[in-house]
């Protein structure tokens, strides 16, 4: 029964004040997460900082001093040579933490994680125990929305968690992360793997990645098989025991270790009695293949050779369909002659291979990349270069960070040429590998009429930069890509074809500074000024996307 309002006692002094000790410490517990959030932020900046400082300014350098760190010390040259695609590398910390920060990420990370985010299952993290050979996932008892008090308790209950893209909430998986996009310059995912004592999450299975695991608290023991099928392009489903043999190696991961295999090896990994464990795995070379790379340069090779060799324009043998298709024998005498027919023709591909459909078709694959990389880990860096203009006198300009900028030529509907400058300096930390719905209108910026937004289809430049239609506009784009499955394109701005001259020793000549006039005598006579002034105009389009950094010589 519940008691009236008239039964129901006022708090006595002594509870107040204990609440109000409690309250008190509370605050002084968020202040105190408060610094030790800035802290590490400071942190951070510094490591960049003097990553880029031993590099020269070079993000790439940065990044394999990131890399050779994790690995030990070992020299890349010899990484890649001796492991990469070949064979595991476990590097031992010796209980030191020498591979990477200590804490990196934890139990109490991931539960503090979840109160401070709305999380859901399925979507942010899967909850799951291996029992009796088979997977069993917990599905939310009908709710999707993650809490802490929950997970703790699935915890106790045997139960692991998988936390997906953790670098979106940890700063130095950040780092990491960007470190490996930066160097392979392709897409680098995370997961984060809680395991309680004496248990096991996932069954037997490969990868289509190279893995890199991190060992940041407890101990793991694994499990490597050899691969089924060598360098494997899809990940695997779950595998029995008959089907993976016997193990190839067995090891534990100490704290502060780490563990590299290449993709397709068969893995397994269980707990202790006695320690929690959790560890980060860093995936990377995803679809990184020649034979994908073969994928989206193949169609430009077989329209080159349809316009150059008669052969491939001549017809299909008439009634073809009546003996080529799976209810056919292959080895009759007319599929047999298809057949033959067709491998001729493959092998006079090679002589319609010309190196520019292959540049267009690595502009093309490298899209996705410039779209949804992370972005620069001292992105928000910028306010101080800002306060110099390129065109102050004395002022000298660089890409800020050249590692997020691609330059692609190109012809418009009409045959015209013009520079694309695609850049993933301002991509979204939050959604990284997911889709985006937040870009806003952080993409648009008044024409200068040197340059116009990429972009959007149809755009003609002329629209005024933050304006609420160009807001709605990108939020419309990016809301209707990510119903539609279609990706959003990377940000771009477009220049015209004769700035390609200047554009490309404004990007060959990093991390070296430039002058307006340097880039402007690069290009076709000017003798009217008309150059450098189309150049100065798009160093300033350039530094109001945030893309220069500029100082006085």
């Amino acid at each position: 029964m519940a008691r009236s309002k008239q039964t129901a006692r006022r708090p006595s002094a002594a509870a107040a004040a204990a609440a109000a000790a409690a309250a008190a410490g509370e605050k002084r517990k968020t202040d105190d997460d408060h610094a030790s959030r800035k802290q590490q932020q400071k942190k951070q900046k510094a490591a960049v900082a003097d990553d880029r400082a031993k590099s020269g300014g070079d993000a790439k350098s940065a990044a394999a001093a990131v890399l050779r760190e994790l690995l030990g010390g070992l020299e890349l040259d010899a990484f890649f040579a001796q492991y990469f695609e070949k064979k595991p590398l476990h590097v031992r910390s010796n209980g030191k933490h020498k591979l990477f920060p200590r804490g990196l990420f934890s139990k109490k990370r991931v539960l503090d994680t979840i109160q401070q985010n709305e999380l859901a299952y399925g979507k942010d993290l899967t909850i799951c125990k291996y029992v009796k050979a088979a997977r069993e996932n917990f599905d939310g008892d009908g709710d999707a929305s993650a809490s802490r008090a929950k997970v703790a308790r699935l915890f106790e209950q045997g139960y692991s968690c998988q936390f997906y893209q953790p670098q979106r909430y940890v700063d130095d998986l950040f780092r990491v992360n960007a470190a490996f996009e930066a160097y392979f310059g392709s897409l680098a995912g995370a997961s984060a793997y809680l395991t309680p004592p004496a248990a096991q999450a996932l069954a037997p299975h490969h990868d289509d990645v190279e893995v890199f695991i991190l060992q940041t608290e407890g101990r793991k023991k694994w499990k490597l098989y050899h691969p089924i099928t060598e360098l494997a392009g899809e990940h695997s489903n779950d595998l029995t025991p008959d089907q993976i043999g016997a193990p190839w190696m067995e090891l534990t991961l100490e704290e502060g270790d780490v563990l590299y295999f290449p993709r397709g090896v068969i893995h397994q990994a269980a707990t202790d009695d006695k320690q929690f464990s959790t560890h980060v795995t860093v995936s990377v070379y995803q679809h990184s293949a020649w034979a994908n790379f073969l994928e989206v340069a193949l169609p430009r090779v077989v329209r080159r050779a349809f316009d150059a060799d008669v052969a491939f324009r001549r017809g299909l043998p008439v009634g073809y369909l009546e003996y080529m298709g799976s209810q056919f024998p292959s080895d009759a005498a007319t599929a047999r002659a298809f057949a033959h027919t067709l491998k001729a023709l493959v092998g006079k591909l090679a002589d319609n291979v010309d190196e520019h459909d292959l540049q267009l078709a690595a502009d093309e694959a490298a899209m996705d990349f410039i779209a949804n990389r992370l972005p620069p880990v001292d992105g928000d860096a910028g306010a101080e270069a800002m306060k110099t203009s390129p065109l102050d006198d004395g002022a000298a300009v660089r890409f800020k960070d050249r590692s997020h900028v691609r330059l692609m030529m190109a012809e418009d509907e009409a045959k015209e040429p013009y520079v694309g400058v695609y850049f993933s300096s301002q991509n979204c930390r939050t959604h990284h590998m997911g889709l985006c719905t937040c870009r806003g209108g952080d993409n648009g910026s008044d024409d200068d009429g040197s340059g116009e937004e990429s972009g959007n289809e149809g755009s003609d430049g002329d629209g005024d930069a933050g304006s609420d239609e160009d807001e709605d506009e990108d939020d419309d784009e990016a809301v209707h890509a990510a119903m539609s499955q279609v990706p959003v394109p990377p940000r771009s701005v477009a220049f015209p074809g004769d700035l390609a001259p200047p554009l490309m020793k404004l990007y060959a000549s990093y991390p070296a500074f430039v002058s307006a006039d340097d880039l402007a005598g690069d290009s076709d006579s000017d003798s009217d000024g008309a150059m450098g002034d189309a150049v100065r105009a798009m160093l300033v389009r350039l530094w109001s996307e945030g893309l220069l950094e500029v100082r006085k010589q």
